[in-house]
């Protein structure tokens, strides 16, 4: 091992995402988290809105909005992508885990490039970043396989260190303190703190190439590889999902979302807001007919 790197790529000296010289001083002037705040669903913002009504609020209105060139001169894709962080938000964290190919190294890191996009296969999204690919998704094309499982609260701090910049051959599993469980139809384990995990298979990997990067021969370089994978086995804590099998309640997942810079969050905060009723039982309503009494005397 004395020939091993110490260490992989350093993303976050080139991202900087930290705002703050001292953050240890800023966090100690802060409370203390409450373990004990749980989910408290409220009315919404405007329980009386009708077709119609618009916004609920009118904060909004006559704030001047700027236009912002993605690849104006002198615009770097690091401001772009604090940008999109710190907006698209909430975002959800997948703790991704894989394993190389010849089984000797396992690899844990967090992606917030994530989301569902499928229910007939159960199909997931994540975006690696990066001209070269890292540990994780070496390991899932080499092997075509991984596990995500979902970040609570209880094991936030635990999450966020796997994504330290740990070389190939070391495992970020025992430097978190956290434990893995065995999967049943891959190899990958999965997190046994997490309340939901999904064993997944590859089902397709997609290059993004940059539009400001040039590789040595004048091809684009490779900026993200965009892949979507089938959960193929889902795993859920028996007091967090109900008896259907399927709906997990929020009050028992605690999930924590990612924000822009280092920002983190938790959902503790909400309401409930159905769906609209079917159109045909809606244009027969006095709101949407005079809507399109309005908007038929304009045509």
């Amino acid at each position: 091992m004395s020939e091993a790197p110490i260490e992989a790529y350093d993303k976050e000296a080139l991202v900087q995402r930290n705002p703050h010289a001292d953050f240890p001083a800023i966090e100690a002037t802060r409370p203390n988290y409450d373990p004990t705040t749980v989910w408290n669903p409220t009315k919404t913002p405007k329980p009386s809105w009708k077709p119609g009504d618009g916004a609920s609020m009118n904060g909004w209105y006559g704030k001047p909005m700027v236009a912002i060139d993605p690849h104006q001169p002198g615009r770097t894709s690091n401001q772009n992508y604090k940008l999109m962080i710190s907006t698209t938000v909430p975002r959800p964290i997948a703790l991704v885990s894989t394993i190389s190919a010849d089984g000797k190294r396992q690899n844990l890191a967090p992606y917030s490039y994530f989301n569902n996009v499928a229910s007939d296969p159960p199909m997931y999204s994540i975006s690696f970043a990066g001209k070269e690919a890292n540990d994780s998704l070496t390991n899932l094309l080499e092997t075509g396989e991984l596990c995500i499982s979902i970040v609570s609260d209880w094991f936030l701090e635990a999450a966020n260190f796997t994504s330290v910049n740990t070389p190939p051959h070391l495992s970020e599993w025992p430097l978190a303190g956290l434990h893995p469980l065995k999967s049943s139809k891959v190899r990958p384990p999965h997190v046994a703190e997490s309340a939901f995990s999904m064993e997944c298979k590859l089902h397709s990997a997609t290059p993004l190439f940059s539009k400001t990067k040039l590789n040595d021969d004048g091809t684009p370089e490779r900026a993200n590889t965009l892949v979507l994978v089938e959960a193929v086995m889902f795993h859920a804590r028996e007091d967090a999902i109900d008896r259907k099998r399927e709906t997990v309640d929020i009050k028992v997942l605690r999930p924590v979302w990612r924000g822009g810079g280092i920002t983190y969050g938790t959902c503790f905060g909400g309401w409930e807001t159905p769906r609209p009723d079917s159109f045909r039982v809606l244009r027969e309503t006095h709101p949407i007919k005079d809507i399109l009494q309005t908007v038929e005397s304009l045509e």
